[in-house]
């Protein structure tokens, strides 16, 4: 049997209809001799830490580095049925294709499914880049061997296991040495999400401490040919501080007094025509950045929509792509193309009029693809527009427009320069005159719009009169103006997207910056992780978003604090440099798996020691400048500040003393609110706990109240409630009063009379002489009986026959 191993549901059913397996089965589809099944994304997830060490259960920093010496893996409690049925059928494959995602990924899900079932039969790959009709019978075609993609499960495997090394152990160690417990005092470490909160972090810090200094300008307007034209003052660089600005306003007012109404000339003219070729294709990065500035929109709402038009709508190619070429074969599929496009948007029939498919683009160039090409249209004709949510019409919109305008042309227009020189100083404007649309024809919001990005005012204007060097430049009006510095702008998901991929900025080392700048493997993360790594940060309370804007939570930059006064370079992207360098080789086959694990595990084990030594040295963790935020509230046991935490019922504050104290409060508009009553409860008369003696609480569970000791977790005691006070536990009634979990004198008053002894509520209790017999009724049983008014100090109670209950 020839088996075909997808990724997904929706990949199979594509692919099944191409080899002939018609026929829906129980997790596949089979046809004559093939079978077509898939995994659910992975189906099998690295084990958790207390499977090589069960003392983890309960994470203890002693314990670490977790170190496997034979990895294992287990079956996502989700997905066990469908495990179970791709286990199977690879058994009985006599011939497999890899049909996953065509990536490191892909390879890792498909893989290690061979290595549970055992499969050693021959191997292919197929390699999809769409899942068009034209696509994928031209990809089962042309079938790739399975040895040419090996090396991609090695760099995945090796991306995992560290992963999971460095944040497992790390993760363990930084939260038990230095976080608050609970779940809200998680302190996780990522070897690429940790980077990237460090660049928002001290984004944030340089614009908290920015101090805006004042630099002055120069208005100016100049009359040439009979029109006036405002222009930008170009002072002599003697005049300039480090940062390019005139700070002196006394020089700016001199200058502008100096110029006002006086004569000058043209001294430079620089005109001609000029072209603009049309932006490359969208990798997936470069999508989302533009969908963040255009739209807003979030960076995994981007994927999201690409996914859906990839798989759902098959209206557009493979979207985790980190290229923005397509291979120069892919021209003979234009015409296709357009009119798939010409079928899904037919409002944009003029447009395509316009297009010219023999004409070729610089996107088209096979020296720059990498594992995939850009993301573009399909070649499907039967693209509905109408059945995508109103996000996947935008995304779409915007990949068929980029694709378009490579096959309209350059855009054409005059650009003209003009410097004039009055009074000795120098002042200059540029404009452009549109003359060819081009591929603007696409974006008409963009033509005639003129390019303002960093220039200074008045230097950038639509058009210009005509002019030549020598002629007269009258000042029409001069004057100085303040300006202030303006402090870094905060990172939007789209730039911030932008400074993951160029992180080479921020590192110092010329060979790992030329590793990160490496275009195949560009910055940290990947184009297909990059958004899941920014969403986690939102989803664990690191980041927030202020409109749309991105800026650290307390939290974030408390965790930051602690790791740069402790460990920096986990928040060094130096680090992720190293690794990535040692991931590229692992793919290209000069590294092995067990080399690579061998340098992480020294380096971590060094990591894990140093980080101990801190934390047992370090003094109280509420006193230390990196703590979680507390708040100024004291804990109404101890003392200690409280501490904000979160649940999965919400936000609460606990004592920064815990475990050694346990309390926890109500969180109220982001601050400390009362004790719930029935939470702890502490008032009234104090019962002992019969195993410590330590006073019994009253606390609430998702059952309603109970009685607890307030040894825990030491002791772990616990009695029902029963109006308001501790009751009786069924075990201790039920035939088990003497029971050996109890002290001595417990067990002896817990023991029923070997003998009734006729009694009757009010009178004195035989088992301690000292309280007195009450009535009492079991929950479960509704049987009653009577019980000391010492209880729990005294243990004894007497069945009450069936004829005496109704007198209590």
């Amino acid at each position: 049997m020839k088996l075909y191993l997808c990724e997904k549901p929706s990949q199979a059913a594509e692919i099944a209809r191409h080899v002939g397996a018609r026929k829906r089965d129980n997790g596949c589809f089979t046809g004559d001799s093939v079978t077509v099944t898939y995994c659910i994304g992975h189906l099998l997830e690295q084990a958790k830490p207390e499977t090589y060490e069960p003392r983890l259960a309960r994470w203890d920093p002693e314990l670490l580095p977790v170190i496997p010496m034979q990895w294992q893996l287990d079956v996502k409690p989700t997905v066990k049925t469908q495990y179970g049925v791709v286990i199977r059928l690879l058994k009985q494959a006599s011939e497999l294709v890899i049909a996953t995602d065509a990536d490191r990924e892909g390879e890792v899900i498909a893989r290690e499914m061979m290595q549970a079932a055992g499969y050693r039969g021959p191997v292919s790959r197929l390699w999809l880049s769409a899942f068009d009709d034209a696509s994928v019978r031209k990809a089962l075609g042309k079938l790739l061997p399975g040895a040419k993609t090996a090396p991609m499960y090695a760099a995945g495997l090796g991306r995992s296991r560290a992963d999971w090394l460095a944040g497992m152990n790390v993760t363990m160690m930084l939260t038990t040495g230095f976080g608050t417990g609970g779940k809200g005092g998680t302190l996780h470490f990522g070897r690429v999400q940790t980077p990237v909160l460090a660049l928002v972090v001290r984004r944030e810090r340089a614009i908290r401490t920015f101090v805006p200094k004042a630099y002055y300008e120069l208005q100016a307007s100049f009359e040439l040919a009979g029109v006036a034209v405002p222009m930008a003052w170009r002072p002599a660089p003697a005049l300039l501080d480090p940062d390019g600005h005139v700070a002196q306003a006394a020089t700016a007012k001199s200058v502008a007094d100096k110029v006002r109404g006086q004569p000058g000339r043209v001294d430079h003219v620089e005109a001609g025509p000029e072209r603009e070729a049309p932006p490359l294709l969208f990798s997936l990065a470069s999508l989302q950045r533009e969908a963040s500035a255009r739209y807003g929109i979030k960076a995994q709402a981007v994927l999201d929509a690409c996914q859906a038009l990839y798989e759902k709508h098959k209206a557009t190619t493979y979207p985790r792509t980190d290229c923005e070429y397509l291979p120069s074969s892919m021209l003979a599929e234009t015409a296709m193309v357009l009119q798939g496009i010409r079928a899904a948007r037919p409002d944009m029939a003029s447009l395509l009029a316009c297009a010219d498919p023999s004409s070729t683009s610089r996107a088209f160039n096979d020296r720059k693809i990498t594992a995939h090409h850009a993301i573009i249209p399909s070649l499907n004709p039967r693209v509905s527009v109408g059945n995508m949510s109103k996000s996947e019409q935008t995304i779409y919109d915007m990949i068929a427009r980029r694709y378009l305008a490579q096959f309209l042309g350059d855009f054409h227009f005059h650009k003209t320069v003009i410097e004039v020189v009055c009074a000795g100083e120098r002042f200059r404007v540029s404009g452009k005159t549109p003359q060819v649309p081009g591929w603007k024809r696409a974006y008409p919001e963009e033509q005639d719009k003129p390019n303002t990005k960093d220039a200074p005012p008045a230097e950038d204007v639509a058009a210009l009169p005509s002019a030549q060097t020598g002629d007269p430049a009258r000042n029409l009006h001069c004057d100085a103006v303040s300006r202030k510095t303006k402090p870094p702008r905060r990172y939007t998901e789209g730039t911030l997207i932008a400074a993951m991929e160029s992180i080479d900025k921020e590192i110092e080392d010329e060979r790992l910056r030329k590793i990160m700048r490496n275009k195949e493997k560009a910055g940290i993360g990947t184009d297909a992780t990059r958004a899941a790594i920014i969403e986690n940060l939102f989803k664990r309370d690191y980041l927030a978003t202020e409109k749309k804007q991105v800026l650290p939570t307390p939290r974030g930059e408390a965790l930051i604090t602690l790791i740069e006064a402790n460990a920096p370079q986990l928040a060094d992207p130096v680090l992720t440099a190293e690794w990535e360098d040692r991931l590229m080789q692992l793919e290209a086959g000069t590294l092995t798996l067990e080399v690579f694990e061998g340098e992480l595990s020294t380096w971590l084990s060094e990591l894990i020691a140093r980080l101990k030594s801190v934390a047992r040295t370090a003094p109280q963790r509420p006193d230390m400048p990196h703590a979680m935020p507390d708040s100024t509230e004291p804990c109404p046991a101890c003392g200690k500040p409280m501490r904000s935490l979160k649940s999965a019922k919400g936000p609460f504050w606990g004592c920064s003393g815990y475990p050694d104290c346990s309390v926890t409060l109500p969180d109220v508009d982001g601050r400390p609110g009362q004790r719930r009553a029935t939470s702890v409860s502490t008032a009234g008369p104090v019962y002992p706990c019969p195993r410590c003696r330590k006073p019994l609480r009253q606390r609430t569970s998702s059952r309603g109240p109970f009685w607890g000791c307030s040894g825990f977790p030491a002791c772990n005691y616990t009695q029902p409630d029963e109006g308001g006070k501790p009751g009786v536990r069924p075990a201790d009634v039920q035939g088990k009063s003497a029971r050996q979990d109890l002290p001595g004198p417990a067990r002896q008053a817990a023991k029923p009379p070997s003998a009734p002894v006729p009694a009757v509520a009010g009178s004195p209790c035989p088992g301690c002489a000292g309280g007195r017999l009450i009535g009492r009724v079991m929950k479960d049983s509704g049987r009653r009986f009577l019980g000391c008014t010492g209880f729990p100090a005294c243990r004894h109670f007497q069945w009450l026959p069936q004829q005496q209950s109704s007198s209590i």
